[in-house]
Order: structure tokens, then C-alpha cells, then sequence
């Protein structure tokens, strides 16, 4: 156990590492997460509309020249609603992307994450597709996964032949990935690419990287992580924490497509970011990792006051426009 002072040291070196874009971005959530209300100990409403509110002070508007169409998505369990976003004029995009937003599988919606749609969608020329898949506690495990697999089977159909990706942030990129392993399973259609955002992948946040960036101090905390899961895993009991479609670091991921893997340095959850790209090589798949220096937990928020975050979002970008031309297999 480190004394005061060697703690003290060791968090000044990982605030060191931090990005200068993003240093005004991270005493903000400082303050928030010692001097602020406790999501975990709101109402769902309350904690769902307070992180609503903090995205938008990363994210003030939606870049212009995007043209925003909602429409609703039928599905089993009634209808899903969702959103495209893609450049204003031009042809069809000749490939869509099937968006999964963060927010620990309880918070969060389409609305939060336009923004960082709309930038991936102008950087790489695709449409972009987001769901509000069903939110826990109120709809636990699996009610997203099925979400998000009847939107990609809808996109499938709908599609007349463009090419598909999936891609997704935070819990987000646990469902895509979720997603691509029971579409295997389904011998279904498989994404030509995905692209996952600092994920959840393990079957628990420990590890060199929630020791060191589990506090809160850097927004995300270990004790936030663990509240998101129990709420997505309460209907699972035991069975969950074996469970890949939960856990997708626990699966053979042998037959996955390309895969872009972004994590930020400074985050609770960069080492599942980590497996995952070890995990991934070792099955044989074409990986791209591209760990973000100094950045934190969330980073796509907050591309508009964030200059490294920014560039990050547009090298997603560039990757899917080039995957878009690549060839399959």
C-alpha cells in the first residue's frame, strides 16, 4: 500500500500524461466527481438526464452539413427508434455503419453521441446508424444485444447490396462486438469492418489500468463500472460472468472481421482494449490498434473542445473510408 506521498507522486505522473487539449476537459470532471450529485445513487431519470446535460458541454452542437433523419426500426419487442446521419447533397453512400452508443448499457441514447456520429459520418463519407436500444435495469441483458442485432438484420435488408460496418463506444463497443459473435454464430451477414471505442470487453475492470485510472479523477471510475454491470447483468445471474456474449474477451474470436481498436491511455478500461488486440492477432484477424495518448474515457464526446480528441475521430474516419474500398475477406 503506497504511503501519501508516493500516492501523491504516482497521480501526478498520470496527470503528466495527459493530453493538453483535455486538461480543461478533466479538472471539470474532477470537480463534478468529488463535488457533485452520485448517478449511481439517483433516480434512473435524474442520472440519465444529468448525463445528457455533461455531454452537451463537450458537444454544444451537431457539425453543420449533415442531414438528420429519425424513423423507427420494427422489431420483436416493438418498435426501435433510430437515426441516420450523413453528408448533406452528394450520391447514396455506397456503405453504412450501424452506431452503438455508450453510457454503461443504462445511460445514454442517440442524442448523446449525434455529434460523434455526424463527424464520422462527414469524415468517412458513410451513413451513419443509431439505435436507442433498450436501456437497463429497466431492460437487462439481453435486451440490447437483441436490439442491436435485429437493427443489424433490418440494415442488412435495407441495404440493396452497400456495404455494411458496426461500431460502437464504451458498452457500446461491447455490443458490437457482442453482435458480430452471435452473427457468426447465425452463419448471418458479417460486418465488412467494426470499429471499437475504448470497450468493455472483460468479465470485470481490473488491472494495471483501473488501478491506476479507476479513482474517477479521469471521469470513468472503477466503482461506476461495476454499478453499470450489475444493473445490465441482473436478470443473468451466475451464468453472466462466463458469458461472452457479456464478456466477449472469453469468446473464440476466430472469423471476425477487420477490426479498428481504439482505447485511451488514460482510461479504467485501456487494458480490455489491450486484450482484446492481443486476443484478436492470436485468432488470426486483421487488427488496427491505435491506443490514444493522454486521452480519456469518452474522448469522441468531446472532439469539438478537444483538438487530440478531434484528430483521433478523423483518423476513425479515415480508417472506415479506406475499408470501404478495401477488399472483403
Amino acid at each position: 500500500m503506497p504511503t501519501d506521498h508516493e500516492a501523491e507522486a504516482l497521480a501526478l505522473a498520470d496527470d503528466a500524461l495527459l493530453a493538453p487539449g483535455i486538461r480543461h476537459v478533466v479538472a471539470t470532471l474532477r470537480v463534478g466527481m468529488r463535488e457533485g450529485p452520485d448517478i449511481t445513487t439517483m433516480p434512473l431519470g435524474e442520472a440519465r438526464a444529468c448525463y445528457a446535460a455533461q455531454q452537451q458541454l463537450w458537444q454544444p452542437r451537431v457539425p453543420p452539413g449533415v442531414t438528420i433523419r429519425r424513423f423507427l426500426i420494427a422489431t420483436g419487442a416493438g418498435p426501435l427508434p433510430a437515426v441516420a446521419v450523413h453528408a448533406q447533397g452528394g450520391q447514396l453512400s455506397a456503405a453504412r455503419v450501424l452506431y452503438l452508443h455508450g453510457g454503461g448499457w443504462v445511460l445514454g441514447s442517440v442524442d448523446t453521441h449525434l455529434a460523434a456520429m455526424a463527424r464520422l459520418a462527414l469524415g468517412s463519407g458513410t451513413e451513419v446508424v443509431g439505435i436507442d436500444y433498450r436501456l437497463a435495469p429497466e431492460a437487462p441483458f439481453p435486451a440490447a444485444l437483441h436490439d442491436c442485432l435485429s437493427a443489424w438484420h433490418w440494415l442488412e435488408a435495407d441495404s440493396a447490396g452497400r456495404r455494411l460496418f458496426i461500431a460502437g463506444d464504451s458498452a457500446g463497443a461491447n455490443l458490437a462486438l457482442a453482435a458480430m459473435l452471435e452473427l457468426r454464430g447465425q452463419h448471418a451477414t458479417m460486418p465488412a469492418a467494426a470499429l471499437l471505442f475504448y470497450g468493455v470487453f472483460g468479465p470485470d475492470c481490473r488491472g494495471e489500468s483501473s488501478d491506476r485510472f479507476g479513482s474517477g479523477d479521469y471521469g470513468l471510475s472503477t466503482a461506476r463500472m461495476a454499478w453499470f454491470r450489475s444493473n445490465y447483468l441482473q436478470a443473468a445471474g451466475e451464468a453472466g460472468t462466463t458469458d461472452a456474449r457479456i464478456s466477449p474477451l472469453l469468446a473464440d474470436l476466430t472469423g471476425l472481421p477487420p477490426m479498428l481498436i481504439m482505447a485511451a491511455q488514460c482510461d479504467p478500461l485501456a487494458d480490455d482494449s489491450r486484450a482484446l488486440a492481443r486476443r484478436a492477432r492470436a485468432a488470426g484477424l486483421v487488427v488496427t490498434e491505435a491506443e490514444q495518448p493522454g486521452l480519456v474515457h469518452g474522448f469522441l464526446q468531446m472532439a469539438a473542445v478537444v483538438p487530440e480528441a478531434a484528430t483521433a475521430l478523423n483518423d476513425a474516419a479515415r480508417y472506415l473510408s479506406a475499408r470501404c474500398s478495401a477488399p472483403l475477406g
